[in-house]
């Protein structure tokens, strides 16, 4: 009885950190945007630290919520994004009114990226290596 009521303990407090872990990742790409779209409003000196918390919760999102099975997905999703990002860069900056912000944007969503496909990929090579 007791190991029962241990084992449906064990899978509801799973469920729990599984539903968490993917609200992180939601809230940091939310918030990601946010900080895009605002960057004109935030002051130049706090930017910095604000970009550095999305780096932070990229690599932490890098640790927890990528399952190695998604590892190559995730890895060539993230790098077809860089990739367009780097091409559009220069013509994002020349639309008027949206393109600064959407450059922002882009750059703030790449900061909370990257982080986590870096530590995605060093994982999956780990793995590959171990096999």
């Amino acid at each position: 009885m007791a190991e029962r009521f241990t084992k449906t303990m064990a899978a509801e407090v799973k469920l729990v950190e599984n539903k968490a872990i993917t609200y992180t990742f939601t809230i940091g790409f939310v918030v990601a945007l946010m900080i895009g779209v605002a960057s004109a409003f935030i002051p130049a000196e706090l930017l910095p630290y604000l970009t550095s918390l999305l780096v932070l919760a990229g690599i932490i999102i890098g640790f927890f919520n990528i399952h190695p099975n998604e590892a190559k997905d995730y890895v060539v999703l993230v790098t077809a994004l860089v990739i367009v990002t780097s091409l559009t860069k220069n013509i994002l900056g020349s639309i008027h009114v949206v393109g600064p912000y959407l450059e922002s944007v882009l750059s703030s969503i790449l900061a909370f990226i990257l982080p986590s496909v870096v530590i995605v990929a060093v994982r999956a090579i780990l793995n590959l290596a171990k096999n």
